[in-house]
């Protein structure tokens, strides 16, 4: 008998750690978008019900030439002094695809820079230069998920460190090819976009079923 509850004592430990460090807290989400987008920037009044079940309370859309002034307005959320963030219970979700890779990488080293934290979760989809070349580096972050086709002249590339999922089979066509190489780019950031955005409201119905079974327990 003492055993057993060694054990469920141990579990529940184990668990009120999980839920601590996710289910308690709630998430800015910041998308970095691709080509046309520039120097874009918006904090969004609206977004959808599952992203707030996820426990996303703030999100901004920011072009791929996002300015600095505006990358502060977002920490300021995390109220970051001296290399520490005092709002423990606020976590950062990013997501950058195709010309958006490289800034959506550049923010996770700044956030840790500037915060001491690791983004919680990350996103590439399909991540290319301005010269369309592959884009090689995965975010800093906790979890890394990434996104990509493998046909040229446009495409991303599998990322050491993060989840590497190949959609390429998106763009196949009936005969077999997969068409022009920008459409399928399209197609796969469309893709994508979905698995992610899919992904976070998972994440939290998972973590919300754990909170319920220590509830029980």
């Amino acid at each position: 008998m003492s055993k057993i509850l060694i054990s469920v004592l141990a579990l529940l430990v184990s668990f009120s750690s999980y839920s601590d460090t996710h289910i308690s807290k709630k998430y800015v989400l910041v998308v970095f978008h691709g080509m046309g987008s520039g120097n874009d920037f918006k904090e969004e009044d609206t977004f959808s019900e599952d992203l707030k079940t996820a426990g996303v309370v703030k999100m901004y859309n920011a072009g791929h030439d996002v300015s600095n002034r505006d990358l502060k307005e977002i920490l300021k959320n995390f109220e970051c002094r001296d290399g520490k963030q005092n709002k423990p219970d606020l976590g950062l979700i990013i997501m950058g695809y195709s010309w958006g890779a490289r800034v959506n990488y550049e923010f996770s080293k700044d956030y840790l820079k500037k915060c001491g934290q690791k983004v919680d979760r990350a996103y590439m989809i399909d991540g290319i230069q301005k010269i369309a070349s592959q884009f090689k580096h995965a975010p800093v972050a906790n979890v890394c998920i990434n996104y990509y086709k493998t046909t040229e002249p446009i495409r991303g590339r599998a990322l050491e460190g993060c989840e590497n999922h190949d959609l390429t089979e998106v763009c196949k066509q009936e005969d077999g090819d997969f068409g022009d190489g920008m459409e399928c780019h399209g197609k796969v950031l469309n893709a994508g976009m979905e698995l992610a955005l899919k992904d976070i409201a998972q994440w939290a119905a998972g973590s919300a079923n754990l909170d319920l079974f220590i509830q029980e327990i």
